[in-house]
């Protein structure tokens, strides 16, 4: 008996994982490489691309030798689709052939300070091209100091956008989600005209909606990977948004809370918002908007204190129903959301004698900071938030979860997966399946 699978490929921070699931979205394989430590300093972060490549297609190609005696033992699979999720903002320039005539410059490389003063001058406030880390930002730098980078016919990939190029895809096509940072504009669905005072716009990719099939697996990767047939080559989104996908969020009103390094929010609405001033930003998923912000608290201000064994014993000691001081924990000054204030300064005193009373503090004062972020987004015409699921590090702490329903009185829902690659399969899937 035929049965199909469906592969999401992600691209996260620190590796490449791939997961095959099957009509019924269950997971039928995975597997996973880590990335070798980017060249980067305190603004500079890059990869070469071709190494970026070579990853993803040992992950493949593992995760396919791992399918297919499957399909000889018990039933036949027959791979009808691949997405792909990536970092946003991580960018490279190719020629017109598709050869790399840059790094790939990932999305936390901040070099781009003066082109970002150049954008803020020109770009609406509202646009997500703005800061030195943005693919616009990093597309005008690297025009300015490559010779190989200023050819018009040139053009700008995403990293989501190279992958799909080497599976098979026609170059320069990227997904509205990974081109939001280069300045495209999710409402109107088009690169914007004041884009043609930063940079040439034929250098700039087509842009589709996420699940839009794209391509079909090239012949020769089908050899190398032994498959009869060829996939369909669907257009991704980023990391995060595949890793809200994978959690089984999809109606008006579903949230997600990552509870990461940083406190990210993310909420389905029916309307966009986009208020950088108040750092909230909005990515379109299909008929619907994913707004969201990001707060500069979370598991990192947590793990300057206590290690991960300290904190699930320390926190298996606290009492609920204790008073605890008012903090607004930060591992520096500076926070984005739900308050945006570069001076805000952390407030973490009077530590108290007991390390489970100041633990007890900081939790209850990122649950507050939860709190705060979705009123925000409340507050500006989201959606009514309807329930929350967690994904990241912290989700894992069950005391945490219990003080911030303290504080967030909807229902918490368990999340169905957290892997982004397996957001990317569902995107997958849900293009092609019959």
């Amino acid at each position: 008996m035929n049965n199909n699978a469906y592969i999401g490929i992600d691209l996260g921070t620190s590796g490449c994982r791939a997961i095959a699931i099957d009509d019924n979205s269950n997971i039928i394989a995975s597997s996973r490489l880590a990335f070798q430590a980017s060249h980067s300093d305190s603004y500079t972060s890059e990869q070469d691309p071709s190494y970026h490549w070579q990853c993803v297609k040992h992950v493949l190609t593992d995760l396919i030798s791992l399918i297919l005696p499957i399909s000889s033992q018990s039933q036949c699979y027959e791979i009808k689709s691949i997405a792909v999720d990536a970092t946003s903002g991580s960018i490279l320039i190719t020629d017109q052939l598709g050869n790399p005539q840059t790094p790939l410059l990932m999305y936390n490389d901040a070099r781009a300070i003066e082109q970002a003063k150049l954008i803020a001058d020109i770009a609406p406030a509202q646009s997500g091209a703005h800061g030195a880390s943005s693919g616009l930002a990093k597309l005008v730098y690297l025009q300015q100091h490559n010779d190989l980078a200023k050819s018009p016919n040139n053009h700008l990939l995403h990293q989501a956008d190279w992958i799909n190029f080497n599976l098979g895809a026609p170059l320069g096509i990227s997904d509205e989600n990974n081109a939001l940072k280069t300045g495209y504009d999710p409402v109107e669905r088009c690169w914007p005209n004041w884009l043609d005072l930063m940079t040439n716009r034929a250098v700039l990719p087509k842009v589709v909606p996420p699940g839009t099939i794209i391509g079909l697996l090239s012949d020769d990767l089908c050899r190398q990977l032994n498959l009869t047939s060829s996939p369909q080559i669907v257009a991704g989104t980023t990391d995060s948004i595949a890793a809200l996908l994978a959690t089984g969020a999809h109606k008006l009103g579903d949230a997600v809370t990552s509870l990461g390094s940083t406190l990210v929010v993310k909420l389905i609405s029916d309307t966009p918002i986009f208020l950088p001033e108040q750092g909230i930003y909005s990515h379109r998923l299909d008929d619907k908007w994913l707004v969201g912000g990001a707060s500069n608290t979370g598991g990192a201000v947590l793990n300057m204190f206590f290690n991960n064994d300290e904190l699930q014993s320390l926190s298996s000691l606290i009492s609920l129903n204790n008073q605890v001081a008012d903090y607004y924990p930060l591992l520096t000054k500076g926070e984005r959301f739900p308050i945006n204030d570069s001076e805000l300064a952390p407030r973490l005193s009077p530590r108290p004698n007991s390390d489970v009373e100041f633990l007890h503090g900081m939790l209850t004062a990122m649950a507050k900071i939860e709190q705060q972020a979705y009123q925000k987004l409340q507050e500006a015409g989201a959606s009514p938030v309807k329930s929350i699921r967690t994904v990241g590090g912290g989700a894992v702490n069950q005391v945490w979860q219990a003080i911030r329903q303290q504080h967030i009185l909807v229902p918490f829902i368990s999340a169905e997966h957290t892997e982004a690659a397996f957001g990317a399969a569902c995107l997958a899937k849900n293009a092609t399946a019959n």
